[in-house]
């Protein structure tokens, strides 16, 4: 950042999201996916909290409160590259390939992948270290799964 750019900074700018547990990492991480082509679609907010309610790490959370929470995380981000990478050391291990197949749901409910949509879910399989083989058989069911959605 140049002299001039320090001076004329928007002192209102929010400063960048520090992600303090797994469950806003989490959904974080879901929300960056799903709005890396530009679009938050209605079908990818109803997936998102259906997956919520099915998930034991959710149940004591005010569901209402974390999704706002996170929206504004994600917007608050430099980039969803950098949301990526500081959410992801927060998901634990077991959570991992959990995590990296909600956001390829996500990702893929309308049946197509926006070269920006490939860019995060590769950047999220690598920030992750989730295998190759996990992430080609995750992506084939997906596309399965959501194959003639609109």
């Amino acid at each position: 950042m140049g002299f001039f750019d320090k001076i004329f900074a928007d002192s209102t700018a929010a400063a960048k999201p520090v992600i303090t547990s797994e469950q806003e990492a989490f959904l974080t991480i879901i929300a960056a996916a799903s709005s890396s082509d530009g679009v938050m679609d209605l079908e990818e907010w109803d997936t998102i909290i259906d997956t919520l309610y099915q998930k034991k790490m959710f149940a004591n959370t005010d569901l209402r409160a974390l999704v706002d929470e996170c929206n504004n995380n994600v917007k608050n981000f430099p980039s969803l590259a950098e949301a990526v990478n500081d959410c992801s050391p927060v998901i634990k291990a077991e959570n991992r390939n959990m995590v990296f197949a909600v956001a390829v749901d996500i990702v893929l409910i309308d049946g197509a992948i926006s070269p920006k949509e490939k860019e995060i879910i590769e950047h999220l399989k690598n920030k992750l270290g989730i295998s190759d083989d996990f992430a080609m058989k995750t992506c084939e069911v997906m596309l399965a799964r959501n194959y003639g959605n609109i």
